[in-house]
């Protein structure tokens, strides 16, 4: 083996492009935007220098181009920029596919330069540096889930594990993808090596188990399977080392990480979600909940049935998932994935599509069956090179890897890698390199730029987001330099939408109509426009035209709560008691049948008839009786309607006055007054923590938040839902998700769209 220059240069490439996975967030919501664009840029920069020098590698360029392999992958891109035409959303289409550009040519990129390369060499240097990366990928997760336990309980010290990777399991994906090539080091290397790789090895595999993902789990059992498989048929006599050097360094690691994870369970004051690796094991199940994947790969077939030719538009399934969701998913939660992108592909792009994405996979299968058949290339790197895209496939098949930065990276450069063995072709098409260099300058230099965009829409989103579901504070000016593009918050919210809230806190209520108009299709399904719009006529006192949106917003999606409650209060203000009437049966109807639901409606009826006669005391009875834990929110209406404690009413609405004016502290001291008054009710003592909260004391807000939490009575998980937005106002993600799952568990209803905004 001789390293060359233009090996040396291939093994580079290739880091380069590997280096994404410790690019952090750079002050974004999400470290994708940073990524992508480093991985966009990266790419141009390697099409100028293979362009550069295009006598050297143009037949690596026209070879490239002709693989079965490229023209597949071509053509789905193709097809997918095709749909910019016809897509829900032509903006998000941009989005996403800037990011398939970049996916594209870092493939093409890395194909050219590895065209006959040294293998073992190429192989070697890149398996290597992969190895060293795992190894510190794997410590710094080791070195954080234990400081993360010190503070924390599991569930938010495994959550916090996400800095480079956005969330948990795509930062266990990201590992797993890495293993194999640690497996080829410690396979093929002399003493130092092995040992090394045993290192990376251990402390990966160790790591990985930690993280309690399981299609990672699934990930790991299938590629050890393949890999004794392969040697099996391939190469019997290196079974031997398989076991020692691989096998058994694997099982330690995943003995002792189960033994780290008894630990921190016996640590725990509290039952938490994740646990021990047999736990996690045994707990591996697709379908337990209504949002689980066969509900979501059910929808996205459907979806592809209906539309088999053109699909929604390239990363617009988001978009057309909405109207499944409408019966079934509570508030505005939004399966912004089919977790599987083989359905999505079919989804977004309808059959063409789909085929083209599962062929690239089939291709890569039936090239590695092909080269171990015929003997073609070292067979442990052909084994190892498809191991990896099978980590990447079991990624797709659960999850959604195509729009993480590091995943697709580690798929193309182990396409690439597979790839290697191919014959040349007869066929050397002259203008190619020509073609290869303007096509590269056509399509990344737009994909740049959609990629600073996005990263500077993630910038301001960190915050804009973090307001969502609490009064806005951010400075109006800093809102309006929200980029055009994306159009779409990362959960679909239109962004324009986002802006008119700044609008409406400052009343400059035409410019909130205006942004809410230009942003009306943005997202045409959720009709989050129409529950702003509810807002500004009803601040306007023009409550038919309020009523007229809040009605367009409740029965486009009856589950949302803060939908059903406009619906409520502009039908009571307009003494409509039918429409009233009407929202509860519309909201019975699709199951959503909870304290909440009746409150609201009796609330409703009381303002109408101006107080509560035998019907609605009746109502009020059989409420109390179906719904005994839900004191918080039915005891005030109890009060209320069979006229309770004037003084306490009193002091209520004196509370709920000075909060409306902004006058948070005195509010705050209001309600810590009824908590004395009224020890019963915890809801006092969650209005102090919302109070202060909305006053940006945060640590004040925690204190009251856990006091309520604590009350005997409170099983509605509000307050925890408030702890974990005062905690992400604080910086304080991992604790933030803690809360939120504390809230999921007790069934808030926007708990699960703070976890898929936060903590996914």
């Amino acid at each position: 083996m001789k390293l060359t220059l233009s090996s040396f240069i291939a093994i580079l490439a290739s880091l380069l492009y590997l280096i994404v996975y410790f690019i952090p967030d750079m002050g974004a919501s999400d470290v994708m935007g940073a990524q992508w664009l480093y991985a966009s840029s990266l790419s141009l920069v390697l099409v100028g220098f293979i362009g550069i020098r295009y006598k050297e590698y143009a037949e690596a360029i026209s070879q490239v181009f002709a693989y079965k392999f490229t023209l597949v992958f071509s053509l789905l891109l193709f097809w997918a920029i095709g749909s910019y035409f016809y897509a829900i959303n032509p903006t998000e289409t941009l989005v996403t596919l800037a990011r398939l550009i970049t996916t594209y040519f870092v493939f093409i990129n890395l194909s050219i330069l590895f065209y006959q390369q040294d293998r073992a060499v190429l192989f070697t240097g890149i398996a290597y540096g992969i190895t060293l990366l795992l190894f510190f990928d794997a410590v710094y997760i080791l070195k954080t889930f234990s400081t993360n336990l010190r503070t924390m309980n599991l569930d938010a010290a495994i959550l916090g594990i996400n800095k480079y990777h956005g969330n948990k399991n795509v930062t266990a994906a990201s590992l797993l993808i890495m293993i194999p090539f640690a497996m080829y080091v410690l396979m093929s290397s002399k003493w130092l090596g092995r040992i090394a790789g045993i290192i990376a090895l251990f402390l990966g595999v160790f790591a990985l188990f930690l993280l309690n993902t399981r299609s990672t789990y699934v990930g790991f059992a299938l590629i050890t399977v393949l890999f004794f498989v392969g040697l099996i048929w391939q190469n019997k006599a290196a079974l031997k080392s398989a076991l020692l050097f691989f096998l058994l360094p694997a099982l330690v690691a995943i003995f002792v990480s189960n033994a780290r994870l008894k630990l921190a369970v016996a640590g725990q004051e509290t039952e938490t979600g994740y646990g021990t690796v047999t736990k996690r094991i045994g707990d591996i199940n697709i379908a337990s909940e209504q949002n689980s994947r066969i509900h979501l790969w059910g929808t996205a077939l459907d979806y592809s049935i209906h539309h088999p030719i053109l699909g929604a538009g390239y990363g617009n399934w988001k978009l057309a998932s909405i109207p499944y969701e409408r019966e079934v998913a509570n508030e505005l939660f939004v399966p912004y994935h089919a977790h599987n992108d083989f359905i999505e592909m079919f989804a977004d792009l309808g059959l063409l599509g789909g085929l083209c994405f599962a062929g690239m996979f089939l291709l890569l299968l039936y090239y590695t069956f092909e080269f171990l058949r015929t003997k073609r290339g070292d067979p442990l790197m052909v084994i190892i090179a498809f191991l990896a895209v099978t980590c990447y496939g079991v990624d797709a098949l659960l999850n959604f890897p195509a729009e993480r930065t590091a995943m697709q990276s580690m798929l193309s450069l182990a396409a690439a890698l597979v790839l290697i063995p191919l014959d040349k072709s007869a066929r050397n098409f002259n203008a190619m390199p020509v073609i290869y260099l303007l096509l590269g300058v056509a399509l990344l230099v737009p994909s740049i730029y959609v990629a600073n965009e996005t990263f500077e829409s993630l910038k301001i989103q960190k915050f804009v987001m973090g307001e969502v579901n609490a009064d806005p504070k951010m400075a109006t000016v800093d809102v309006e330099k929200l980029p055009d593009i994306p159009n779409l918050s990362s959960s679909t919210l239109p962004m324009k939408a986002m802006m008119a809230r700044y609008y409406i806190r400052d009343k400059r209520f035409d410019d909130a109509l205006r942004v809410l108009k230009e942003s009306e299709n943005d997202n045409p399904f959720l009709h989050y426009n129409d529950f702003l719009r509810t807002s500004i006529y009803a601040s306007l006192n023009k409550m038919d035209s309020a009523h007229y949106y809040a009605k367009r917003a409740f029965d486009a999606w009856p589950r949302a709560s803060s939908y059903y409650k406009n619906m409520i209060f502009t039908s009571a203000k307009l003494k409509d008691t039918n429409e009233i009437k009407r929202a509860l049966q519309v909201s019975l109807d699709v199951n959503n049948n909870n304290a909440l639901t009746w409150n609201q409606y009796m609330l409703g009826m009381f303002e109408v008839k101006q107080g509560a006669d035998n019907g609605l005391l009746a109502t009020l009875e059989k409420t109390l009786k179906k719904f005994p834990g839900d004191t918080a929110i039915l005891n005030s209406t109890a009060n209320l309607l069979r006229g309770g404690s004037r003084d306490l009413r009193g002091l209520t609405a004196k509370g709920n006055s000075l909060f409306v004016k902004g006058k948070y502290l005195q509010a705050a001291a209001i309600y810590t007054e009824l908590s004395k008054q009224d020890p019963g009710n915890f809801s006092h003592l969650e209005n102090v923590g919302i109070c202060y909260y909305a006053g940006k004391r945060f640590a004040e807000s925690l204190f009251y938040f856990a006091k309520s939490e604590q009350h005997p009575g409170n099983n509605t998980g509000k307050s925890a839902y408030f702890a974990g937005m005062s905690q992400i106002s604080t910086g304080k993600k991992a604790e933030a998700c803690a809360s939120f799952a504390r809230a999921k568990a007790k069934g808030y209803p926007d708990a699960a769209a703070a976890i898929a905004q936060y903590c996914k």
